[in-house]
């Protein structure tokens, strides 16, 4: 079912998993438009206890705030915390990447886009919020859904 007002995805149970875009974009000043709908996503996610993230988006995310958004390291830290204690956090381990190649092989994905998708699936998550995917692409079980779109 979609919500017409900010065309996300709602969904009467389940997990999510939010690729780094979209913890990037919710403190991204520059497209406010994008901010409110990545923010909303998140804080529904985190209100009903359904949002997962992995050390990869935390990773990410760091690197992109500090590189793109131009925020202190010390800020973009702070926003790592934040997530991290507003989502279940999932480590990246060996078999999350033997998945991720294989996916990315079966795909023809990035193996970045890959190990994201492999998270996802193994922590039973239905859907992916991501704008880097192909929006409506369902792989291994995980829908991707562009909130953007």
């Amino acid at each position: 079912m979609k919500d017409k007002k900010n065309n996300t995805a709602k969904t009467q149970e389940g997990k999510v998993f939010f690729d780094t875009n979209i913890l990037v974009y919710s403190v991204d000043e520059r497209d406010p438009r994008k901010q409110k709908i990545a923010s909303q996503i998140l804080n529904d996610a985190a209100i009903e206890k359904r949002g997962i993230i992995s050390t990869q988006s935390l990773q990410e995310f760091y690197n992109t705030a500090v590189k793109k958004l131009n925020l202190t390291k010390e800020a973009a830290k702070e926003y790592v915390d934040f997530f991290s204690k507003q989502f279940p956090v999932t480590q990246i381990s060996i078999p999350l990447i033997l998945k991720a190649i294989d996916i990315s092989i079966k795909e023809s994905l990035s193996f970045w886009d890959s190990l994201i998708l492999s998270t996802a699936n193994d922590t039973g998550c239905i859907l992916l919020y991501s704008e880097d995917m192909n929006n409506g692409q369902i792989v291994s079980g995980t829908k991707i859904l562009n909130p953007f779109f």
